[in-house]
C-alpha cells in the first residue's frame, strides 16, 4: 500500500492508494548463482510485469485479476494460482534468450504480533522464507552466451553440439549438464545457442578427497560426465523462436530426446573444449 499527496490552497492532504502485487521473480546467473540486477526486456502476453531497480520483476496484473489488484486486502477470494509464460531477451547478448513459466498470485501471509515482543518477529522470518509467499521472488535461470567472460579459477567447458546425419550443422538449444561421477551431483548446467555452441563452468573447485583407496589422500581433479540432451522438435520451430530449457530439464527421461555424454576430469582454472555429434 502506498500514499500519495496533493496540495490545495497551501494545505497538504494525504490520500491512501491501495495496490496489491501478484508476485515477483528474479533472474539468476546459471554459473555464479548471483542475481542479474540489470533488468532485461520482458514480454508476458496479457500479464503486466515490470522490473524494478533491484532487478526484481514484479507481477502487477493478469487476466481476471484487475478487480483485485487495487485492494491490498481483497474483499473477495483470490483466484487459484496459475502458471504463465514470460520471455526474456538480452539486447547486450550476455545471456541466451529464454522463455520461463512463473506462478501468480503468490500468497500474502497473515503476520500477527510478535510473541512476547521477540525481535525479530518469528512470523515475519517464516513469511520471508516461504517459497510460496509474495515476499520471496521466484527464480529464473539465465544461461550465458558462449562468448561470455569467464573467471580465472573456474573449470570451464566449451561445448559444440552438431548434427552429423548429413553435413555437420550446429544443433540449437540443446541442454548440457556436468555431473559429478562420485555422487551424481549436477555441478553445472548450460544451453547451446542458435549455432550449437555452449559455455558451462564449475565455480569453487578445490582439493577433493580421493575415493580410490590408493595413492594420495586428496586429488586436484574431479571426475565428471558432461551430458547433452537435444529435442529434435526444435528444428521445426519458426525463425526467432525462443526456447524454454526447463522443457528439457524437467523431463530428461523423455524417449524423444537425443543424448550423448563424455567423461572428463575437472580442475580449477582449466578450460575444456568438447564436441558432441548427434545424428538427428
Amino acid at each position: 500500500m502506498s500514499a500519495s499527496s496533493s496540495v490545495v490552497a497551501g494545505a497538504t492532504f494525504l490520500e491512501n492508494l491501495d495496490r496489491r502485487v501478484l508476485g515477483a521473480f528474479i533472474c539468476v546467473d546459471a554459473i555464479t548463482g548471483d542475481s542479474v540486477v540489470q533488468p532485461l526486456p520482458v514480454s508476458a502476453g496479457q500479464w503486466t510485469v515490470r522490473p524494478n531497480r533491484s532487478g526484481i520483476y514484479v507481477i502487477f496484473n493478469g487476466p481476471g485479476f484487475s478487480p483485485l489488484t487495487t485492494q491490498f486486502t481483497p474483499s473477495v477470494p483470490m483466484p487459484a494460482r496459475v502458471s504463465f509464460e514470460v520471455t526474456l531477451q538480452d539486447p547486450n547478448r550476455r545471456y541466451l534468450p529464454r522463455r520461463a513459466n512463473v506462478l501468480a498470485p503468490m500468497t500474502v501471509p497473515v503476520i500477527g504480533p510478535s510473541p512476547g515482543g521477540a525481535v525479530p518477529n518469528p512470523a515475519v522470518t517464516a513469511a520471508l522464507a516461504n517459497p510460496a509467499a509474495v515476499f520471496d521472488p521466484q527464480q529464473v535461470t539465465l544461461y550465458p552466451q558462449p562468448s561470455a567472460a569467464t573467471g580465472p579459477n573456474w573449470s570451464t567447458v566449451r561445448a559444440s553440439v552438431t548434427d552429423t546425419s548429413t553435413l555437420p550443422v550446429g544443433l540449437p538449444w540443446a541442454v548440457l549438464q556436468v555431473v559429478r561421477q562420485s555422487d551424481g551431483t549436477v555441478l553445472a548446467t548450460g544451453q547451446t545457442d542458435a549455432n550449437g555452441e555452449a559455455l558451462l563452468a564449475v565455480v569453487g573447485l578445490t582439493l577433493q578427497t580421493s575415493t580410490s583407496g590408493v595413492g594420495p589422500v586428496t586429488v586436484s581433479t574431479v571426475a565428471a560426465t558432461v551430458n547433452v540432451y537435444f529435442d529434435p522438435s526444435v528444428l521445426t520451430q519458426p525463425p526467432g523462436w525462443v526456447p524454454n530449457p526447463d522443457d528439457i530439464l524437467g523431463n530428461l527421461s523423455n524417449a524423444a530426446l537425443l543424448s550423448g555424454g563424455q567423461d572428463v576430469q575437472l580442475a580449477s582454472g582449466q578450460e575444456l573444449n568438447l564436441s558432441f555429434a548427434i545424428a538427428v
